[in-house]
């Protein structure tokens, strides 16, 4: 399992990885969380976001660091399930885009996407724990 998430985690050709200190910072369970929230974020979120999080020009905000996202990730939480309208700032630049609402997404793969987009790109939080994803989203 361990190699695994090694090999998942690690740039090939001896490139900075993106996820670079993960496997420092996170202990087995986070690191299980961070893998599962790569996958639903690629399923979910990548459309938009894009593989590096650097969202879509002026249109679509960044995830990769990301003072918005990092500031409140219950907020993001929220977000993910409830969708976003109106203007936000995020590294100083103004969206004004719809973000949808998934409702299907369950509070454990809400916890999983934002374990990933929380630490990866520049990104470094502690991760949230299911009980607190579950009362964010309680709060509309």
């Amino acid at each position: 399992m361990a190699l695994l998430i090694a090999c998942l985690l690690s740039a090939c050709g001896g490139a900075k990885s993106e996820n670079e200190g993960v496997q420092d910072r996170l202990n087995t369970k986070e690191l299980k969380y961070f893998t599962n929230g790569k996958r639903l974020y690629t399923q979910y979120c990548n459309n938009c976001h894009m593989d590096n999080g650097e969202g879509l020009g002026r249109l679509i905000p960044p995830l990769a660091e990301s003072d918005y996202l990092m500031e409140d990730l219950g907020r993001a939480a929220k977000i993910m399930k409830y969708g976003q309208k109106g203007p936000i700032a995020v590294n100083g630049t103004e969206y004004n885009q719809p973000m949808p609402a998934n409702p299907q997404l369950t509070p454990l793969e809400i916890l999983q996407i934002l374990a990933y987009v929380s630490n990866t790109w520049g990104n470094e939080a502690d991760i949230m724990t299911l009980p607190e994803v579950q009362e964010a989203l309680k709060e509309q």
